[in-house]
């Protein structure tokens, strides 16, 4: 379950960081991660994770909800606004992930919430949507509230909300919309990450609703890319705030450590 040296060493120390914390903590899992968030993430918070395109965003999210399915026994919720769920299934197989199997087993649910396919399905979330209007938070969140009952969810993935933001011209509009839909899903103890998108310079709105920020940022150095995660925001917990490399490989995404590195 955690063949890996760097997992190994980060479940080893994990107890460390809940000893003298209240809180009830989610662990993500992803190795090296909850070592700089106290122990994990708070639970039935919602997080913003952001980052350009090809930064590993999906990525993340999906690790996640696998872990917690797997590992935790917390089923998840992925709700897809850009990608089909096939394509999803898909692209993990690469990482050894049987998302479909999950899928079946009703640990994992995909919800397909791509505005465009909203106006030929009946997805029973109210009035029905005309290409004309923007895709409504609340339809949104009548979803995830549906799936969060359906299979007793306790992670939540939204990739991602840039796609509703843009729809909106007001931002008192969108960050308000934003605002409702965490606090009907916190009421749920669902522990939740929306991904969000760089689109411009202007701070987005999400990021003063959640609990938590994390970036997640990728650049060329001569012939590779060099990839770092920074923790900028996250209520309540103690975290560090300095930058940290990511490594992928065959298992998903880990999180380098000074104190780690000489593991691998």
């Amino acid at each position: 379950m955690f063949p890996d040296k760097l997992t190994r060493l980060y479940i080893e120390n994990y107890s460390t960081f809940i000893v003298n914390n209240s809180d009830v903590k989610i662990r993500t899992g992803i190795p090296g991660f909850d070592l700089i968030v106290d122990g994990g993430l708070k639970e039935g918070k919602t997080i913003v994770l952001s980052g350009d395109p090809g930064s590993g965003k999906t990525t993340f999210g999906m690790q996640f909800l696998h872990n917690g399915a797997l590992d935790f026994e917390e089923p998840g919720i992925f709700v897809t606004l850009n990608q089909s769920p096939q394509e999803l299934i898909s692209n993990f197989r690469e990482y050894g992930w049987d998302i479909e199997k999950l899928v079946d087993e009703e640990k994992i649910m995909i919800v397909d919430a791509r505005p465009f396919k909203m106006y030929d399905e009946n997805y029973e979330t109210g009035d029905p949507l005309y290409a004309s209007e923007p895709f409504p938070f609340t339809h949104l969140t009548k979803m995830i509230l549906q799936g969060i009952k359906k299979i007793n969810a306790k992670r939540l993935v939204v990739d991602s909300l840039s796609v509703l933001s843009i729809q909106y011209g007001n931002q008192f509009n969108i960050r308000q919309g934003i605002q409702k839909m965490i606090h009907d899903i916190d009421e749920k103890k669902c522990t939740s990450i929306f991904i969000s998108e760089n689109l411009d310079s202007k701070t987005p709105p999400e990021w003063y609703a959640a609990s938590g920020i994390v970036i997640l940022n990728h650049f060329k150095k001569t012939n590779t890319m060099e990839r770092s995660i920074q923790v900028i925001k996250m209520r309540g917990t103690k975290h560090s705030e300095q930058t940290y490399p990511i490594r992928f490989n065959e298992n998903g995404y880990h999180v380098l450590h000074p104190r780690l590195q000489t593991v691998i």
